[in-house]
């Protein structure tokens, strides 16, 4: 097959230990695209109705598109697909990084899981060569330990793993990889962590063959030239992306409607009228080092200097975007640069998803605000608006489904329906989903439309990247 394809997938039971390889046809790429299309297209094909999502028989798959590992910019993502244990439907969640090209490069387009291994386990893909190997000594660890655990076994591998909160089965868990890129929604990491699948390690140097390499060189070129064209603003989109990523969104989002504010109760201008230590330019003076996923030459993200006062994350932790310092921030009535900062270090570690942690917190802050939950519930945390410390207190329980963290580690719908007392009032989701931090009325700078439609017909309902 050319085209942006390997031309084959992999199917690997962990209960049984047979892995299985099949030629990806052409006419299945035409008719469904990307890794997206193609792991719908095997999921519907090949999965029972009804199946429980954290059962055996729910297939979770690793799979990516035609762009992925070629040169055209941003072509780094890949799609992980599963029935959710969150919404009970459809679930996918994207990520970029190095581990979608490295997949490719390992020989396959997608790997899909099913059964569940009878201890924890870790596939090793290299260069058409599939292990399944013993991860016994990888359990309980963080996805840093993880993946810093397995890049020093083999070189030059990528790794895409699940860190505590996978494992204990939150419905809110993510897979992580390369530190910082996190296929966070929904839930995920908790199918991953049922199928005791700690983690899978690709690598290789195989080819992922082009039709017409001359006129990819040519778009690439063509695309990287409109990046760099100055904006009003005096920056360039590229030069914008260089130095801050997506975290500028978040000091003009706090008062111009588009960011919510204390569980999307608030307003910005009122609740939040000094929004200056969430400027973008705060967060960029803690940046010691810029860096991007594969050949993206927008290099987007940022790696944090150590934390400073009451929050010591360890230097090497990787700088909030958009929607998290918004998430932590705003929706929490919170404008603490260093707390968002920790916020947003827990959750990768632990392997939780920034955007529903910090919704469960600010859910579990109004039920506070209105005398649904006490601090004998908390746990002796004053859960008021703004409170940075108790915010960091009640992530650190969620990711350890700790106390009432066990019960917000389900997401916002599966708590309201166990604190009950009214509390389904207050708990923002659809279909259990927590949603993007856009106000579902307010079209954005990027779109003339708001987003509501999308956020409650996709068929990952609230989401703020999709369904366009």
């Amino acid at each position: 097959m050319s085209g942006g394809y390997i031309g084959k997938i992999l199917f690997v039971n962990l209960s049984t230990g047979m892995i299985e390889e099949e030629v990806l046809s052409e006419q299945i790429c035409r008719d469904f695209i990307g890794g997206y299309g193609i792991g719908a297209r095997v999921l519907y094909s090949r999965q029972k109705a009804g199946v429980d999502p954290l059962g055996p028989e729910n297939i979770l798959g690793f799979v990516t598109g035609p762009l992925t590992g070629t040169p055209v910019p941003t072509g780094t993502r890949f799609s992980v697909v599963a029935k959710s244990p969150l919404t009970g439907g459809w679930g996918d969640a994207n990520s970029g990084g190095y581990f979608g090209p490295y997949l490719k490069f390992a020989g396959y387009d997608g790997v899909f899981f099913t059964g569940i291994s009878p201890k924890p386990v870790y596939i090793l893909i290299d260069n058409g060569s599939v292990d399944i190997k013993d991860a016994s000594h990888l359990w309980g660890k963080d996805t840093y330990e993880t993946e810093d655990t397995l890049l020093g076994l083999y070189d030059q591998s990528h790794v895409a793993c699940i860190g505590p909160a996978g494992e204990k089965l939150s419905l809110i868990a993510g897979i992580m990889t390369d530190h910082g890129s996190y296929a966070a929604r929904s839930g995920l990491g908790a199918v991953m962590g049922s199928k005791k699948l700690k983690a899978v390690v690709v690598l290789g140097n195989k080819d992922v063959p082009i039709f017409d390499n001359i006129a990819v060189d040519s778009i690439r070129a063509e695309q990287i030239k409109i990046w760099r064209m100055p904006r009003p603003s005096g920056q360039s989109h590229m030069e914008r992306m260089n130095k801050y990523g997506t975290s500028h969104g978040a000091y003009e989002s706090a008062h111009n409607g588009d960011s919510p504010v204390k569980n999307w109760g608030g307003i910005g201008v009122v609740d939040i009228p000094d929004r200056s230590s969430i400027h973008y330019d705060v967060f960029a003076a803690r940046v010691v080092k810029g860096y991007g996923c594969w050949h993206c030459p927008l290099r987007c993200k940022g790696i944090l200097k150590a934390g400073e006062g009451e929050y010591p994350y360890v230097a090497g932790s990787r700088r909030p975007e958009y929607e998290t310092i918004a998430v932590f921030g705003t929706n929490c009535g919170n404008i603490h640069t260093e707390s968002i900062m920790m916020a947003n270090d827990i959750c990768n570690r632990a392997g939780i998803d920034t955007l529903s942690t910090g919704g469960v917190i600010a859910f579990a802050m109004e039920l506070y605000e209105n005398g649904i939950l006490n601090k004998q519930d908390t746990g002796d945390i004053d859960l008021e608006w703004g409170n940075h410390e108790a915010m960091i207190a009640m992530a650190i329980k969620v990711a350890n489904r700790e106390g009432l963290g066990g019960i917000l580690a389900d997401g916002v719908k599966i708590a309201a329906e166990r604190i009950g007392k009214g509390a389904e009032k207050y708990a923002v989701h659809i279909g259990g989903q927590e949603l993007g931090m856009h106000d579902p009325k307010a079209p954005s700078r990027t779109q003339s439309w708001p987003p509501a439609a999308r956020y409650q017909m996709d068929a990952t309902p609230g989401r703020h990247t999709t369904g366009f």
